[in-house]
């Protein structure tokens, strides 16, 4: 069974049951319209940032966290990890090394901070880090 819905002033809203934000669905399709004439800006989807010799450092903006789940090979056991992600040179990277998530969290890193992340040596297994604000 359909249901026609009428509205005068052509003005929809959209409301997700899962109180996400309002959005106006005519602002999006005329939006819509343009998307050929739009250019890439940047890619969200994160690449892993490995440094691997002391010294070796990357330059980013601290953008926030998020999650990685790895399989353990032998186990098949999944592991959740907490990742930093950055911006660097328009490009989302993420780094997950146990010792750099504890400095960024230990540090209250906020978002949109400009650091210098340097990989500074390794003892045992464990990868240590050192952060350093840019201005």
């Amino acid at each position: 069974m359909s249901q026609e819905l009428t509205n005068p002033n052509q003005s929809v809203e959209i409301t997700p049951a899962n109180d996400q934000p309002t959005f106006d669905l005519n602002a999006m399709i005329e939006k819509s319209a343009q998307l050929s004439k739009l250019k890439p800006m940047i890619t969200l989807t994160a690449d892993y940032i490995e440094l691997e010799k002391p010294s070796e450092f990357f330059d980013g903006i601290f953008i926030g966290w998020q999650n990685m789940d790895l399989t353990d090979q032998l186990t098949g056991e999944v592991k959740r990890l907490k990742a930093g992600r950055f911006l660097c040179n328009k490009q989302v990277k993420i780094n997950a090394g146990t010792v750099l998530v504890k400095e960024l969290e230990r540090a209250n890193i906020e978002l949109g901070t400009a650091l210098r992340v340097t990989y500074t040596k390794k003892e045992g297994n464990t990868k240590l880090y050192s952060l350093t604000l840019l201005g």
